[in-house]
């Protein structure tokens, strides 16, 4: 149980404040029954008193039963100088008699029953929880001193844990993080409520049958800064597309203008040319099938020349950082293709994705080109292979795992992405590229996990591909090593692996 240093012996006291006035009866007359004494405001006070359990209205602490019609009755200094108080401060409010609180148990207005009301509905307005929220989280932040009880469904088990004296200090920090997690969901469930028409409305999900919505910090960045110039509303796989399309662009060579053609979450291409034109030929001659239908980011200016060479390709999205005039007003022909002007900078903050309960969250990968490289084969590679390399290493980076990029000096020449062992990626990137008329003579294979065997050298040796990047630390590496010595093929080892799941 944790240590409780007072002025003087003195009962614990709880301030209770509930929406969900269901179960509230017994939760009051337990803690009654433990000693405590119980503090309430307006109908939590009104339930718990009519239920036979004495019980202190908040009024007698702020000297007020409500302000502006009962949107004011917790915001006041004194209640919550009883919740923060600590330390020196604390022990001080004890010796003077007046109330320092020990726990706090919040249940917050049901902001969910808002749907189907619109944004600036009044009636919405008043089901935003103001003063729940902020003694919730007071109460969090003093969670040495004060148990943070948040949501009526958790009331009965901290009633138990008190029953038991198990209220440590491992116990009321998961409260307070209980706390926070609660308050920041039902924060972001009004904010995605009330910024309804100020955000691109979403027709559905992945599928038709699932509901989607989009919601962008603030201030704004990232797409949240996107110009949408033309064509129908981005979708929900649009933006996902468009969003890996974006960070592959971004991750490509500066100075020469680079084409990504995504589809599904991996790029069908990429390429690189001295022009936008030629980078998107580059790009796409590795798989002139799959963009059907796909997206296309650059991450120069998209000029004339490449805009009338699009004719004949279906796209849904094409992303650049600016288009020349008369290149956008050709492509604002094409009434069902999107448009975004991109801004500028690069994605650094923390990655998240949801599972079923919680939320991963991971750095940024933010290694894309060959900043250095270990030669292990006998053979060094040339200039031109080093120079694929960096290309394809960067490529591949953002290909899902297990992941092979073979091409050369001007981007990929075949991709294989998300198969369960790395030799059939690297079959399906060789099938690719022969599908499409491309030579392996002399090509460039990057992986982004090591190879666990030799028959991968072994099988791009079988094209003709002449050297290979990959991450090494395989407990075969020697095995693999020699089997590039063998075929005469340049190896190296980046150290570092890109897997992307």
């Amino acid at each position: 149980m944790a240590e409780f240093k007072t002025a003087g012996r003195r009962k614990r006291t709880a301030l209770i404040s509930a929406w969900n006035k269901e179960g509230l009866e017994d939760f009051a007359g337990g803690l009654y029954s433990l000693g405590w004494t119980i503090y309430a405001s307006g109908g939590t006070a009104k339930v718990i008193g009519e239920s036979g359990t004495p019980v202190v209205p908040t009024e007698e602490l702020t000297g007020i039963t409500s302000l502006l019609g009962g949107r004011v009755k917790t915001l006041h200094p004194e209640l919550h100088a009883a919740i923060l108080a600590a330390g020196v401060d604390r022990l001080q409010r004890e010796e003077e008699g007046r109330t320092v609180f020990d726990l706090v148990a919040v249940d917050l207005y049901p902001f969910r029953n808002t749907e189907g009301l619109s944004p600036d509905d009044p009636e919405m307005v008043e089901l935003i929880d103001i003063g729940g929220p902020t003694m919730a989280r007071a109460a969090a932040k003093n969670w040495r001193h004060v148990i943070s009880a948040t949501g009526s469904e958790v009331f009965h088990e901290v009633l138990q844990v008190l029953s038991r004296a198990g209220d440590d200090d491992e116990f009321r920090r998961e409260m307070a993080c209980r706390t926070f997690d609660h308050t920041s969901r039902y924060d972001m469930e009004v904010a995605m409520r009330m910024e309804e028409g100020l955000v691109p409305a979403l027709r559905y999900g992945e599928n038709p049958h699932q509901k989607a919505g989009i919601h962008f910090h603030r201030p704004r960045h990232g797409f949240g800064e996107t110009e949408i110039l033309g064509g129908k509303a981005v979708s929900y796989n649009n933006y996902l597309d468009a969003d890996a399309a974006w960070e592959l662009a971004c991750s490509m060579p500066c100075g020469s203008p680079c084409a990504v053609l995504m589809k599904h979450g991996n790029p069908c291409g990429a390429g690189t040319g001295d022009t936008p034109l030629m980078a998107f030929e580059n790009a796409f001659r590795a798989d002139r099938i799959s963009p059907y239908g796909g997206i296309l980011a650059l991450n120069c200016a998209v000029d004339m020349e490449l805009a009338a060479g699009l004719k004949g390709l279906f796209i849904e999205v094409i992303m650049a950082p600016s288009f020349r005039e008369d290149a956008l007003e050709k492509l604002q022909k094409r009434k069902n293709l999107r448009i975004l002007r991109m801004p500028g900078g690069t994605r650094t903050e923390t990655r998240t994705r949801s599972i079923w309960g919680g939320v991963l969250y991971q750095e940024p990968d933010t290694v894309t080109g060959l900043e250095q490289v270990d030669v292990v084969s006998s053979r060094k590679p040339t200039e031109e292979e080093l120079r694929a390399m960096d290309i394809l290493w960067r490529i591949c980076r953002s290909v899902k795992s297990n992941a092979i990029v073979v091409g050369d000096a001007m981007g990929t020449l075949g991709v294989g992405a998300g198969q369960m062992s790395r030799i059939e990626s690297l079959d399906l990137a060789i099938r690719r590229a022969l599908r499409e008329g491309n030579s392996l003579k002399g090509a460039v294979l990057a992986s982004d996990g090591y190879f666990p065997f030799r028959d991968g050298p072994d099988r791009a040796a079988e094209e003709g591909i002449s050297a290979i990047v990959q991450p090494g630390g395989s407990i075969r590496d020697e095995e693999v090593i020699e089997a590039a010595d063998q075929h005469g093929m340049a190896m190296v080892f980046t150290g570092t692996r890109h897997f992307r799941h």
